[in-house]
């Protein structure tokens, strides 16, 4: 289906923003907030503006607020920052061991407590960028204080190799540590994509008045929901297999899950987090060209499952909607063309609201 779009309508929400960079060196770079990190002679704002915008911030995922002791956790950092292209970061903890994946380019650690940006900090459009593929393994020994702690810090640059409109931000986290003495002794706990399902598996060692598993899932690593239960075995010396599917069909991104153990006397403890990332998307939207010269016609592909309706907006850098267009669509690939003559250069947005809902957005930039 071809459909031409005159000043306004089709599949769209178009956002104006700025743009952004880091171009520090490595030793930088690194800071958690405003204070140094041990071993380097700066901070990130030797670099970069203290400034911090309106909605920006950084975050930790991964991090449950109760940990095992001598258990691995798969986490990663996400910035913020709907006017910046250009990421970095610093991270610390005062307990445990990081590591990271061995395909991670863009990391680097200094010594087994501090985990950054390597280098070369990625360029991507706004408005976050995740660095994934960290991991954290809890100490073996517990902490007088019972608690881990982790300091990081961000930078969203503009890319102009200045300091001026560059962003920092800053956060602290903290999580509890608990002996690892579970009732039921796991021997693998591990998660795989099935369709719109995600098929969990785990394989017990041995049980002792065991009563039933809780499978939770968290969307950011932190704050988890129940998401099913099955029944435990009870007692048992041999190798026991369980198994869980759980519907992924509304989720997106990373999905984090654990299972909480409990005894029949009502107690529990908590597995380790395992993370998956889910491709499962119904909605694919694409646009070309891009970069696109003022002038231009914008031509937008849109592959749907299913025939219907698809929701457009067009919103401004002030958040004014000002193009709220329902168009129909067919079942497959719909290819439209929108006239953007009017807009000024820039970086904006071009995304489908599917429910008043955004459930795709792609960069375009306007030269």
């Amino acid at each position: 289906m071809k459909k031409t779009l005159i000043a306004i309508s089709s599949a769209i929400l178009i956002i104006v923003v700025g743009s952004s960079s880091i171009n520090a060196p490595q030793s930088l770079t690194h800071a958690n907030g405003n204070s140094k990190v041990s071993g380097y002679s700066s901070g990130c704002q030797s670099c970069h503006s203290s400034a911090t915008s309106l909605g920006g911030s950084i975050q930790l995922k991964g991090l449950p607020d109760t940990v095992i002791a001598g258990q691995r956790y798969p986490i990663s950092i996400t910035i913020i920052d709907a006017s910046q292209k250009r990421w970095g970061f610093d991270m610390a903890t005062n307990t445990g061991t990081l590591t990271i994946g061995a395909a991670t380019s863009n990391l680097a650690l200094t010594g087994t407590r501090n985990v950054h940006h390597g280098t070369s900090a990625p360029i991507t459009a706004p408005p976050s960028y995740t660095f994934d593929s960290i991991y954290w393994t809890a100490p073996a020994i517990i902490p007088a204080n019972g608690k881990a702690g982790f300091a990081f810090a961000g930078v969203a640059a503009n890319g102009d190799g200045g300091k001026s409109g560059d962003h920092c931000y800053n956060s602290t986290f903290s999580t509890v540590i608990i002996p690892n003495t579970l009732p039921i002794k796991l021997e693998s706990f591990a998660a795989s994509v099935s369709g719109n399902a995600v098929k969990l598996n785990w394989l017990t060692a041995s049980e002792v008045n065991s009563d039933h598993f809780e499978i939770e899932r968290s969307t950011d690593g932190q704050n988890f929901v129940l998401a099913g239960k099955v029944s435990a075995a009870g007692s048992a010396t041999t190798t026991n297999s369980y198994g869980y599917t759980d519907d992924a069909s509304k989720l997106k991104g990373t999905v984090y899950y654990r299972l909480k153990l409990v005894d029949k006397n009502g107690s529990s403890t908590y597995s380790k987090v395992i993370s998956i990332p889910l491709s499962i998307n119904k909605y694919q939207l694409s646009i070309y060209p891009n970069p696109l010269k003022s002038g231009q016609d914008l031509k937008l592909t849109y592959v749907s499952e299913k025939t219907g309706t698809a929701n457009f907006q067009v919103i401004n850098s002030v958040g004014k909607k000002v193009i709220n267009f329902a168009s129909p669509i067919n079942e497959g690939s719909n290819t439209l063309s929108l006239q953007i003559a009017h807009l000024l250069p820039g970086i904006y947005y071009v995304a489908i609201a599917v429910n008043n809902i955004i459930v795709q957005k792609v960069p375009v930039f306007v030269q």
